[in-house]
């Protein structure tokens, strides 16, 4: 059994306090999206390390840190059966804001009912309203029908649900009617996001910082199944430390995590600043379409409003 060392806070500043925090139950994933960045699947879980015990260490040390906002990720997070125990933890510990973000195919009564009775929120990921186009990106017969059937069953509960649409090769031409399949679903909070060259959308498995968004440049951070810290869940190329070796405020207050923001920062403003002045002309561009700079432009992408992985507010 692994244990994560004690956290103590003495000496760490305000600065390096968090204000949103992944915590990434499983590698493991039911399906096989063609580009998933964690490169998840069903066999996937050879580095899911951590305990349920660890993951109640690591809400308290989050806590602790000053985060109020969380986020139970994975793969598929409802394949780990801690997820009630460790949602109904990160409520009595006094988070603000906990949300799961899941591919919907699994979701069980009773997991809306905790759901409800501890006001989760979901996020997930869709790919277009046509089921077959939908189910060649997810690698999984049937995964449209359970998708749609489990994002009404959010809603009916009542509860807050967002979707987002990463447009590449297979959907691009559904985006507007994707997009309108979803409203009128009655999902209100809906982002989209371009293709990025990570995990299994990278071929050529060399791709750099400037496939990031940039928002992992500032107070967030992701803690993955095998105890690795990363600025968030796609920047695990450059990760900055492990719980299982070096307790979380130490890393969190590490001049190797400032550098590597630094660097992310530089890289991803360079990269946007040549994305606003040449990449599509305003008057003909598909305004659904992430290449737009027009009224909800993603250059690059603004976690806030236009991917799935980070919430808004």
């Amino acid at each position: 059994m692994h244990t994560i060392p004690v956290t103590t806070n003495a000496g760490v500043s305000p600065a390096s306090t968090l204000d949103f925090v992944w915590l990434e139950l499983t590698n493991r994933c039911n399906l096989q999206c063609v580009h998933c960045y964690a490169e998840s699947g069903p066999t996937a879980g050879d580095k899911d390390l951590l305990s349920e015990q660890n993951y109640l260490d690591l809400i308290e040390q989050v806590y602790d840190l000053g985060c109020r906002k969380i986020q139970f990720i994975g793969g598929e997070p409802t394949l780990n059966r801690s997820l009630p125990v460790l949602i109904e933890a990160a409520y009595d510990r006094g988070f603000e804001f906990i949300e799961v973000f899941t591919n919907l195919t699994r979701l069980t009564d009773t997991l809306v009912e905790v759901f409800c009775r501890f006001h989760v929120a979901v996020a997930t990921s869709f790919y277009s309203h046509n089921p077959r186009t939908h189910e060649t990106i997810t690698g999984q017969r049937g995964s449209f029908e359970l998708t749609t059937r489990n994002m009404r069953k959010i809603l009916d509960a009542g509860l807050t649900l967002r979707a987002g649409i990463i447009e590449m090769d297979q959907n691009r031409e559904d985006l507007v009617e994707t997009w309108t399949f979803l409203e009128r679903m009655g999902i209100k909070n809906i982002g989209r996001d371009y293709l990025r060259a990570i995990g299994r959308a990278d071929g050529s498995a060399c791709s750099g910082m400037e496939e990031l968004c940039g928002s992992c440049a500032g107070n967030i951070l992701s803690i993955g199944p095998d105890g690795v810290v990363a600025p968030c869940n796609m920047s695990k190329r450059w990760s900055v430390g492990s719980v299982l070796e070096t307790n979380l405020a130490e890393i969190v207050s590490s001049e190797k995590l400032l550098h590597v923001r630094r660097q992310i920062e530089g890289i991803v403003g360079e990269k946007t600043e040549l994305q606003r002045e040449a990449i599509c002309d305003p008057k003909t561009c598909n305004p659904y379409s992430s290449c737009c700079p027009s009224t909800q432009s993603c250059l690059p992408c603004e976690p806030n409003g236009c991917s799935p992985c980070y919430p808004k507010g």
